[in-house]
């Protein structure tokens, strides 16, 4: 399971795991995304520092994964031959609804 809380915050559910990830813009094109990580109590006990290093290295190398495909889009954007355009509803809602929020709320002092 995977929840955004607008605007920066993504809570994450899988297996025994929960993961927070809180996104703070540095500047116009780039990020910091800061993690915590949870497991669940009645499993400590039982897991050992193995599981728990494997399990962080795996999420680990999903994170490069992810931070290595958002430079790419985000340098495409740049990229002379990139011109903006609508919204594909079937697979961007979310991205439509983050955009129109974001847009109200930064226009909303000017009105």
């Amino acid at each position: 399971m995977f929840f955004s809380v607008y605007p920066n915050l993504m809570i994450n559910r899988y297996g025994p795991w929960m993961d927070t990830n809180v996104v703070t813009p540095t500047g116009p094109n780039t990020c910091v995304v800061h993690f915590d990580y949870f497991l669940e109590a009645d499993l400590l006990p039982r897991v050992d520092d193995k599981f728990v290093e494997e399990s962080l290295a795996a999420s680990g190398r999903v994170q490069a994964e992810d931070t290595w495909l958002c430079e790419k889009v985000q340098g495409g954007m740049e990229s002379p031959g990139y011109g903006s355009g609508r919204y594909a509803p079937a697979m961007e809602a979310a991205m439509f609804h983050f955009h129109d929020r974001l847009w109200r709320d930064l226009t909303a002092a000017e009105e």
